[in-house]
């Protein structure tokens, strides 16, 4: 009998062992990759590769990024591994300007492998590839256009004087406010009004449901960050386990959102001018071109695409407006340089921030730009190789699916083309001709740079426009200083809060 368990016993070892062997020569038969090109590279570590710390929620995304760049010192790229599959990291800027600008016609894929069968509000701009990007991309531009910020510009200060009035509650009980809990009310409000048609509560109504969605969505959760870290590296393993992207309440969320209000329009013969209606038209021209598009513009695509506007104003642009407002009320010349801007260029607008009044506040200009320099939306950039690459003034060849990395954060923070990176300073911008290229990507670059970046930057301006308008601003000490960023998040979230007071002015 003892013989016969010493047998079972070995056995199963000699399984264990085996699994446990094949598992490691699986997780590390990539790493010999840059080795053999010459490229210095992180060392990886099985399975991970470069990215254990940021999957498990240990290190903020822009802190290993940091480390990764120091790294590679004065060499012009170098070589990461996210997880097996190894990541071309590129630190030069004129090499960064080749990849988005020149050489686009290569990387235009940014190689996020999505199942739009698991993930149906995963089919959208942000993810299309090839032919089916440029013929949305094409059709979505003009509702971005300077005719279009016009007409929003007037929902924009209605929105914005709603903001000003919660606000008043916080400057009245002399209580202070966490800037970043109040402008993700504020853009969802935003979000509501121009791209829904909604007359959202979300100001005052803690019981918001599109509130509620917005905070799922960015909530920070070691679950979350792995969730996203596992779709992006692995989307076989994910439809496998069917373990989708997004809660299924989302989805259904927005499938219904999308679907009633556009029952509703279509029904009572109503006509808008926001987004949903640019894509009610689109669905109308698919049809009478009977589908001969590149894309197929049905529910599931209108969907897609109404969600990740939603996806990418609410976060990004809250967080902005934070900061922004952050900085000016730790830097009070600033501050005020800005009111007395504002204040000089409405005189001959009846004392209103229009349009044309918002376009002449060159020094407005330059805060934002170096908030945007601080503290960017996206952290980085990612691209895939349609085809064989050869780096220039290198003799190295990336094969087709070559992943290229572009680290924004590290590149907008670098002493050599910002000095004295980490301080507040607009006067940087006083000569955009200084700003080498390369070096300035908060919305990207090239033919897809962000196409929401112009709606971005006049939503934030008018927000911040109104704010200083009637009220100083100062930092409040619960606001931890210097700030440290959330590790289980995608972009910039200051563990603690931007918790700032408010002095009407008189």
């Amino acid at each position: 009998m003892y013989l016969m368990f010493e047998s079972l016993y070995a056995d199963l070892l000699f399984v264990v062992l085996t699994f446990l062997f094949l598992l490691y020569r699986f997780s590390t038969a990539t790493y010999g990759y840059w080795a053999e090109r010459g490229v210095p590279f992180v060392p990886p570590v099985p399975l991970f590769g470069n990215s254990l710390t940021t999957a498990l929620g240990i290190h903020p995304l822009v802190t290993k990024q940091r480390m990764n760049y120091d790294y590679f010192g004065e060499n012009r790229f170098g070589g990461t591994y996210a997880f097996r599959r190894p990541t071309f990291f590129i630190k030069d800027p004129e090499l960064v300007e080749q990849v988005l600008i020149k050489d686009f016609s290569t990387f235009y894929n940014r190689g996020l492998k999505v199942d739009t069968k698991l993930d149906p509000l995963s089919n959208h701009l942000v993810n299309l590839e090839d032919n089916q990007w440029k013929s949305l991309r094409n059709k979505l531009t003009p509702a971005f256009s300077s005719n279009k910020m016009k007409i929003i510009h007037e929902q924009l200060l209605e929105c914005s004087d709603k903001l000003v009035e919660c606000l008043s509650t916080f400057e009245q009980t002399g209580q202070p406010f966490d800037t970043k809990a109040i402008m993700a009310k504020f853009t969802v409000f935003v979000i509501g009004s121009i791209a829904f048609g909604l007359s959202l509560n979300t100001l005052t109504d803690p019981e918001c449901e599109f509130c509620k969605m917005g905070d799922k969505l960015f909530k920070p959760t070691f679950l979350g960050r792995l969730r996203f870290a596992l779709r992006s590296q692995f989307p076989k393993l994910m439809r496998l386990l069917n373990w989708k992207g997004l809660p299924k309440e989302t989805e259904k969320f927005f499938f219904n959102l999308v679907k009633n209000t556009v029952d509703f329009r279509e029904r009572n013969n109503i006509q808008r001018n926001d987004f949903l209606q640019i894509l009610m038209e689109l669905r109308k021209q698919d049809q009478l071109n009977n589908g001969k598009d590149e894309i197929k513009f049905d529910e599931e695509l209108m969907t897609a695409n109404a969600f990740v506007f939603f996806l990418a104003g609410y976060d990004t642009t809250a967080t902005t407006i934070s900061f922004m407002l952050f900085e000016l009320a730790q830097n009070s010349e600033i501050q005020e340089q800005v009111y007395n801007e504002i204040q000089e260029k409405i005189k001959k607008y009846n004392g209103v921030p229009t349009y044309e009044a918002v376009k002449e506040m060159a020094f407005l200009d330059k805060v934002l730009s170096e908030t945007l320099r601080m503290y960017p939306p996206a952290s980085a950039i990612v691209r895939e190789a349609r085809s064989p690459y050869h780096v220039p003034d290198s003799s190295l060849v990336l094969p087709k699916g070559s992943m290229v990395f572009i680290p924004i954060y590290s590149l907008q923070h670098d002493a050599k083309y910002y000095p004295e990176p980490d301080k507040f300073d607009p006067t940087r911008f006083d000569d955009e001709d200084r700003i080498i290229k390369g070096t300035y990507l908060p919305f990207g670059d090239g033919p897809r740079i962000c196409i929401g970046q112009r709606l971005a930057k006049v939503e934030v301006k008018v927000a911040v426009i109104k704010i200083l308008m009637t009220y100083k601003l100062s930092v409040n000490e619960q606001t931890i200083r210097p700030l440290k960023y959330h590790p289980k998040t995608l972009f910039l979230t200051p563990i603690g809060g931007l918790w700032l007071n408010l002095t009407r002015r008189i």
